[in-house]
């Protein structure tokens, strides 16, 4: 049986300490939470505390980037979260295993730890990043002709958002007709595993052009699709009008140029195609968003030598560039999500081959935008222990192809960079045309949609998705890019068109989550912001420490300040992080600690703390996984 000691380590710039107080009415709220008796062992915890990052240390806002099991044939309720965590590396106790079950046969809505990870659903638009499989690709219907006059529902993206909000429609109105108008040659398909799972498939580059037949392989051995749903689910779009029992229709390769708000009607267009209006009784504009490119890579993207990845068409050109025998480096460009996932898989798929990758951000650490410095710090060493050569504080300035086709780019510090395939993963942005063009008002500095609380724009017209910029009642206004705000911002949006009940407002705090390799994973919800004070509570067992950890609690003054390399040097295994506004705790991140989400929306929901250490507690982070 452990001691009862408590470990504290203060880190921030002032190095304030955290009270450690042991409180009775936490232990009530914990049984409280967790629904199972409270352990009667103490555990060793260390506490960090950080202040926003030291001035002249880039920051930034966080770099967003954003499964749902087969509804039946008929109307299916909609796409709920994400399916069950990754093999635990650790075996979890009995008694853990039984109150995530029961929390969930209760009807908690969490979500769990899977290898689909959060991408959103952003199609593809940006010139110099179209694949050679959406050149061939005809439009679905060829032609204008083939679409209705009217469709009672018309659903503007064929991602994630879209299709739950369809599945709620068919849930509401069975003999709804619903119309999915998406510009990429696929059906609704997961994005997730765009920057991981998809990466350990064989001959991707000829699988991915094929997307309604790929399948990849989950944490569970087993192989799943990945559109949610076969061609055989969907109406034609041409027999759309004269089903009997209603249906949902998919039109690929069209885009809704404009939406004429005050006569319900859109202009659907098409490469080579005479545009077509089509009249609607209720719409929703979910088009996702594109991937910014660099203009000093320009040229590079017109030859075909740097790419985006924003959806499967782009993995398979990838794929096909990472075979080429020419190839030796790949220079993955971004610090957020996507860039430090795509990295860590693509340096496990070329791991052997003799090519390696190189990450290179404008920030001082991986994932900076939103991991305290210490956590930045110990991903970026987990990712060079993977194989990643890492390129922080530096930006590409301005390239050049040479004559084999690679290109030379020079950095910001002036360094020559060179690489035969360039991946441009510095983040995503909202196509303002659609909204212009039909007179829709934006936010000028989130980008997005405005939409009300029930994620109405105007009239009969909802957005949801990346695409909505949203109004949340206890973090203000915001726009998201997960997987998970997708999943429920669509869902919502369809039962509010739907109209079989009341309007409901949008109140759900979405959560994401990511994965560096089969040994670091985390889950967070809520504002998830470097630039924040954060508190940190980890297992001092599970924290290889550099002689920072002290187990009395001097006068902040007694200690120095926390040199930069001995953060570095630290290992952190199991533990949860809260960001804070004020004194009020606006996000949770859960560092390698899974099934535990139920507890972070708790918390985030109450808000305040008289010691969150306490708090802490009630994540358990000495449980081994």
């Amino acid at each position: 049986m452990l001691r009862a000691v408590s470990t504290i380590c203060i880190e921030s710039r002032a190095l304030e300490l955290i009270s450690v107080a042991r409180r009775d009415a936490f232990s009530g709220y914990r049984r409280a939470l967790h629904a199972a008796p409270t352990q009667q062992q103490q555990h060793q915890q260390t506490v960090l505390s950080a202040g926003p990052p030291p001035p002249g240390q880039p920051s930034g806002a966080p770099d967003q980037t954003p499964g749902a099991p087969k509804p039946g044939a008929t109307a299916a309720p909609p796409p709920p979260p994400p399916r069950p965590p990754p093999p635990p590396r650790r075996a979890w106790p009995a008694a853990a295993f039984a109150v995530a079950l029961t929390a969930s046969l209760g009807g908690v809505y969490f979500y769990r730890k899977t290898k689909n990870d959060e991408v959103g659903n952003v199609p593809v638009t940006e010139e110099g990043s179209k694949s050679v499989q959406e050149e061939e690709d005809p439009p679905v219907p060829a032609s204008g002709e083939a679409f209705p006059e009217y469709v009672e529902y018309l659903l503007v993206g064929g991602g994630t958002a879209s299709f739950a909000a369809m599945r709620a429609i068919r849930s509401a109105r069975p003999e709804a007709r619903v119309l999915l108008v998406g510009e990429e040659a696929a059906l609704p398909y997961m994005r997730p595993p765009l920057s991981k799972e998809l990466w350990r498939e064989p001959d991707l580059a000829a699988r991915a052009r094929r997307p309604d037949e790929l399948t990849f392989r989950q944490w569970n051995g087993k192989r799943r699709p990945v559109v949610y749903e076969p061609a055989a689910f969907y109406t034609p779009v041409e027999r759309l009008a004269a089903s009997e029992h209603g249906g949902a229709a998919v039109a690929r390769g069209w885009r809704v140029a404009r939406l004429d708000v005050a006569r319900h009607e859109a202009q659907l267009t098409a490469p080579g195609r005479a545009p077509r209006a089509l009249r609607y009784g209720r719409a929703l504009l979910a088009p996702g968003a594109r991937p910014r490119r660099l203009p000093a890579l320009r040229a590079a993207a017109a030859a075909g030598r740097s790419l985006a990845l924003r959806g499967l068409r782009d993995a398979a050109r990838l794929a096909q560039a990472l075979d080429e025998p020419r190839l030796r480096t790949v220079a993955v460009l971004g610090g957020g999500f996507l860039a430090t996932e795509l990295s860590a898989a693509l340096a496990d798929r070329l791991r052997g081959s003799g090519k390696r990758v190189v990450q290179v951000m404008g920030e001082h650490a991986p994932m900076a935008g939103v991991l305290p410095q210490y956590l930045a710090q110990d991903a970026a060493r987990r990712l060079q222990e993977a194989g990643v050569t890492l390129l922080t504080g530096e930006e590409v300035v301005e390239s050049t192809l040479d004559a084999g086709g690679g290109v030379r780019m020079r950095l910001s510090s002036g360094a020559p960079l060179e690489a035969e395939l360039v991946v441009e993963a510095v983040g995503s942005e909202v196509d303002p045309e659609l909204a212009a063009a039909s007179q829709l008002e934006t936010h000028p500095e989130l980008g997005g949609l405005l939409v009300n609380a029930e994620l109405q724009a105007r009239a009969d017209v909802w957005a949801a998705g990346d695409a909505a910029c949203f109004y949340d009642v206890v973090l203000g206004r915001r726009r998201v890019e997960h997987h998970d705000h997708a999943v429920v911002s669509g869902r919502l949006a369809g039962h509010n068109m739907a109209a079989t009940q009341p309007p409901q407002h949008y109140t759900h705090q979405s959560m994401f989550w990511s994965d560096l390799g089969p040994q670091l994973g985390y889950e967070a919800i809520g504002i998830i912001d470097s630039r924040l004070p954060t508190v940190g509570i980890f297992s001092a067992d599970a924290v290889v420490e550099t002689g920072l950890a002290r187990a009395a609690e001097p006068e902040p003054a007694a200690e120095p300040a926390a040199e930069p390399g001995e953060t570095e040097a630290r290992r952190y295994e199991r533990g949860v992080v809260f960001y804070l506004r004020g004194q009020r705790v606006v996000g949770v991140l859960l560092w390698n600690l899974f099934n535990r989400m139920h507890v972070a929306r708790q918390v985030l929901a109450q808000g305040e703390f008289e010691d969150l250490f306490e708090v802490g507690k009630l994540f358990a982070p000495h449980e081994e996984e």
